[in-house]
C-alpha cells in the first residue's frame, strides 16, 4: 500500500480550509406607511414595502421633505423636529426602530407604524453628513385633493436607484406616520468553487483466494489428474475383502 507524501497531505488540509463555506449575513428594513383622522388611532389609509439595506449597519438618511409641512423623527434616544430645510437627518437602525410622524397621531398609532419593536438606541442626528452607504428617504406631501393630500414615501440608494416605495391619503387635518423596523435576514451560506479534497490513499485488500468467506467466487472441484490415486469407495472394499475369503475356502474344500 502507498500513502500519500507529507506535503501533499498538507495541502489536502489547506484546501479543505479554503473550503469551508463563507457566510454572507443582511437586513431589511419595513416600511408602513398610515394616515387617519384627528384623534382617532385607527388608521384610515395605510401602505408598506420594504428594501434590502445597502449598509451595515442600517442607516436612513430623510433627505427630503416636501409639502410645507414639518414633521418629527423619534427613535429611544430622543427626537428631532424639521422641515424641508432641516433635512438630511440620519436614523441609525442597528438595534430597534424609528418613525417619523406629523399632525400630531395618538401614541398608539405612532408606535404601531414602527411596527411596535424596540426603539433604536442611538438618537436622529439632524443636519449633519451623511455615510455614502446610507439609504435615501424623500417624503412628499402633496397638494389637496379631495379631502386629502397624497403622501409619497421613497427610498434609493446613494446613486438614486428606486429600492422601494409607497403611498397613503392623508384626510385634511389629520396626522401621518411613516415607520422604519429593521428585520435581519439569517446567514445565507455562499457556494465555494474550490472542491473538496482528496480523502487519502485507498488500501488495496490484495488478491483474492477464490473462497466465499474472502469475498471471491467459489473455487472450482478438483478433479484427479494422471497418476494420482483413487480412494476406493467402503462398498467395493468390502466385496473385494469377501470375494478372496471365499476363494480360500474353495481352494481347501477342492484341494
Amino acid at each position: 500500500m502507498r500513502r500519500a507524501p507529507a506535503w501533499l497531505a498538507a495541502i489536502g488540509v489547506l484546501v479543505g480550509g479554503l473550503a469551508t463555506p463563507a457566510v454572507a449575513s443582511a437586513a431589511s428594513i419595513w416600511v408602513t406607511l398610515a394616515a387617519g383622522l384627528p384623534g382617532n388611532s385607527t388608521p384610515t389609509s395605510s401602505s408598506e414595502f420594504f428594501f434590502d439595506s445597502p449598509h451595515s449597519p442600517p442607516e436612513v438618511a430623510v433627505n427630503q421633505l416636501t409639502g410645507g409641512v414639518t414633521a418629527t423623527a423619534t427613535t429611544g434616544g430622543g427626537f428631532s423636529a424639521f422641515g424641508n430645510v432641516g433635512t438630511p437627518v440620519l436614523l441609525n437602525l442597528a438595534d430597534g426602530s424609528a418613525y417619523i410622524a406629523s399632525g400630531s397621531p395618538p401614541s398608539s398609532a405612532a408606535s404601531a407604524g414602527a411596527a411596535g419593536g424596540t426603539p433604536a438606541s442611538a438618537a436622529p442626528v439632524a443636519g449633519g453628513s451623511v455615510p455614502s452607504g446610507a439609504a435615501l428617504l424623500g417624503v412628499n406631501v402633496a397638494e389637496p385633493s379631495n379631502g386629502a393630500r397624497a403622501l409619497t414615501a421613497t427610498v434609493a440608494d446613494a446613486s438614486g436607484n428606486s429600492l422601494g416605495t409607497g403611498t397613503v391619503a392623508v384626510p385634511t387635518g389629520g396626522w401621518w406616520v411613516i415607520g422604519l423596523s429593521p428585520n435581519t435576514v439569517a446567514p445565507t451560506p455562499v457556494p465555494n468553487p474550490i472542491p473538496t479534497p482528496d480523502p487519502g490513499p485507498v488500501t488495496d485488500p490484495g488478491p483474492t483466494t477464490g473462497r466465499q468467506d474472502d469475498g471471491g467466487s467459489p473455487a472450482p472441484p478438483s478433479s484427479p489428474g494422471v497418476g494420482s490415486v483413487t480412494t476406493p469407495e467402503p462398498t467395493a472394499l468390502a466385496l473385494a475383502v469377501m470375494g478372496g475369503v471365499a476363494a480360500r475356502v474353495w481352494r481347501r474344500r477342492i484341494g
